[in-house]
């Protein structure tokens, strides 16, 4: 399997099976501080009690999402553009943070965001 034909079946899988969401970077500080965003599809599943290790907490989830709307969005722009611990991610109106986002990487390309979020 190629990075495109891996984007691709993730694609497809969350376009059936997932939800939309925004994905979230804060720029500024105090009352200038704006959000960057980006629509995205996901998939949300909630922990179960015998994954809580590691600093998984009961009330984590994790969020799947694929790399295609944000390299199309551009989003936030280069070097930082995959999703980091800080940003956010708004899932059915309420915004979440982020606690951990190592992107899925084949043949040093991004295939795929496994994140958890927290809030």
């Amino acid at each position: 399997m190629t990075p495109a034909q891996a984007i691709s079946a993730l694609d497809r899988h969350l376009a059936a099976a997932g939800q939309d969401a925004v994905l979230r970077r804060w720029t500024g500080t105090g009352s200038a501080r704006t959000p960057i965003d980006v629509p995205v599809r996901i998939r949300a599943q909630d922990y179960r009690v015998e994954e809580l290790v590691g600093g998984i907490e009961q009330g984590d989830t994790r969020v799947v999402l694929s790399p295609t709307q944000i390299v199309a969005a551009g989003w936030p722009g280069p070097p930082q553009g995959w999703p980091r611990p800080g940003d956010a991610i708004v899932i059915a109106g309420r915004e979440r943070s982020i606690i951990a986002a190592p992107p899925q990487v084949m043949d040093d390309v991004v295939v795929r965001i496994d994140m958890v979020v927290r809030g």
